[in-house]
């Protein structure tokens, strides 16, 4: 194995101990005394002017320097384990902190929020003009380039808030609609990747990031396939920029096109690339249409784990074998396979359990509350440093192709969620949801 696999693989486990011991924690304290962690939930700025900002950031103050202690432990712990110096990773992460709080309070003002420009875009943008205008020191890479060692304990604690009592509520149908969704849009994604001259691990990060989870999906198959880290910056990237489009195009469309709520929400659910500006797309049609979402977007990205290991599989046993040789094993496949993916879904298990048994608004309300503060932490570092390390230079390099098959893959997956959303939620063969 490669030294940057080895490291890869060593950042993988760390972000399984972490995501997984921050999931442990916050459930104990809850099975302990319900509510010992709600301190951190005031971590978020509120929207403004709505509330006051000074005023509520003032009062706030000691549960985002809390929030900042506990993640420059358990992610120094991680990055120094991978290599990083924490003598250059305690200032470097400091300065990445202050600017994500700066990032975090733009996205929470109200004119901007309702519109949906959300902290992934601002995080993105500001790490852009910072990447591409100045020349960083080099000591801040220990901090700056740990952008998947972020991603990945994020997407653990991710897993918290999928329970799988959301596919029941409506039926098969929610995750059939995600099933199609997702078979079709890496057909797709191969299909156009392959005619353009692309490779066959681009066009797997092309039909994650454009099928099924935006981000989180780009990172764990472009994992699993081994992609440049060059192609799943530059998908995660177009995933930011047409989320924010599709926010305004797609309940446009629902309303000239008279569908009732719950399958413009459906729509939403099968066609846009992340979940934050899906939620946001879905909000301005209302809460029909956001339950519908939520059933057909959160089934989209419980399938990152099943993709994860089917990509691994073939890229072991077929791509890579062509390629030098390899032979292929399990232990292989193993040590390709994101273990982060694992760690999703046993933290989203282990929550299914957790609501069954103490109920969704208490475990939402004082479980799920405090682990999305860091999550939301861990996102917004992310795309900063995504920001940070993608420069245009690199992206000339890529031409205007890659945008080219993205969007075709995007306009695919718009044309056949409608169709889906109106055949399982309009009536013509379900309506689950009612």
């Amino acid at each position: 194995m490669s030294s940057t696999s080895h490291i890869s693989g060593r950042q993988d486990w760390w972000a399984v101990s972490i995501g997984l011991l921050l999931v442990a924690a916050a459930i104990v304290a809850f099975a302990l005394a319900r509510a010992p962690l709600d301190f951190f939930k005031s971590a978020v700025p509120q929207t403004w002017p709505q509330k006051p900002l000074l005023g509520t950031l003032q009062s706030a103050w000691p549960s985002f320097v809390g929030v900042y202690a506990v993640l420059l432990v358990v992610t120094g712990l991680g990055a120094a384990a991978t290599g990083a110096r924490l003598s250059r990773y305690v200032p470097a992460f400091t300065i990445l902190f202050v600017v994500s709080f700066v990032v975090l309070v733009i996205s929470s003002q109200e004119t901007i929020k309702h519109y949906g420009l959300e902290y992934p875009f601002w995080a993105l943008v500001i790490g852009l003009i910072f990447g591409n205008l100045f020349r960083l020191p080099s000591w801040f890479a220990d901090a700056s380039g740990q952008t998947e060692f972020f991603i990945k304990t994020g997407i653990v604690l991710l897993g918290a808030s999928l329970p799988f009592t959301i596919i029941v509520q409506g039926g098969v149908w929610g995750f059939l609609e995600a099933v199609i969704i997702v078979a079709v849009g890496f057909t797709v994604a191969f299909v156009v990747a392959r005619a353009l001259g692309f490779d066959k691990r681009f066009a797997a990060v092309l039909g994650a990031g454009s099928s099924v989870c935006g981000v989180s999906a780009a990172i764990a198959v472009g994992s699993s396939v081994k992609a440049e880290e060059k192609q799943v910056g530059y998908v995660i990237s177009l995933v930011v920029v047409y989320g924010l489009v599709l926010i305004f195009v797609l309940p446009l469309l629902g309303r000239l096109l008279r569908l009732a709520d719950v399958v413009i929400g459906a729509w939403i659910g099968g066609s846009e690339l992340a979940d934050a500006t899906g939620l946001a797309a879905a909000s301005l049609i209302g809460d029909k249409a956001v339950n519908a979402f939520t059933l057909v977007k959160l089934s989209r990205d419980i399938l990152i784990g099943i993709l994860s290991f089917i990509f691994a599989t073939i890229a072991v046993t077929r791509w890579d074998a062509k390629k030098d040789g390899a032979r292929a094993s399990a232990g292989i496949i193993w040590q390709r396979f994101p273990k982060f993916v694992l760690a999703f879904l046993l933290a989203s298990i282990v929550v299914t359990v957790l609501v069954a048994e103490a109920g969704k608004p208490e475990v939402d309300a004082h479980l799920i509350a405090v682990l999305n503060v860091f999550r939301t932490w861990l996102f917004a570092l992310t795309f900063l440093c995504i920001g940070l390390n993608t420069h245009f230079a690199d992206v000339r390099s890529l031409g205007s192709k890659p945008i080219a098959a993205f969007t075709v893959v995007v306009v695919v997956n718009i044309v056949v969620g409608f169709v889906i959303a109106n055949l399982f939620f309009g009536g013509v063969i379900a309506k689950p949801l009612g």
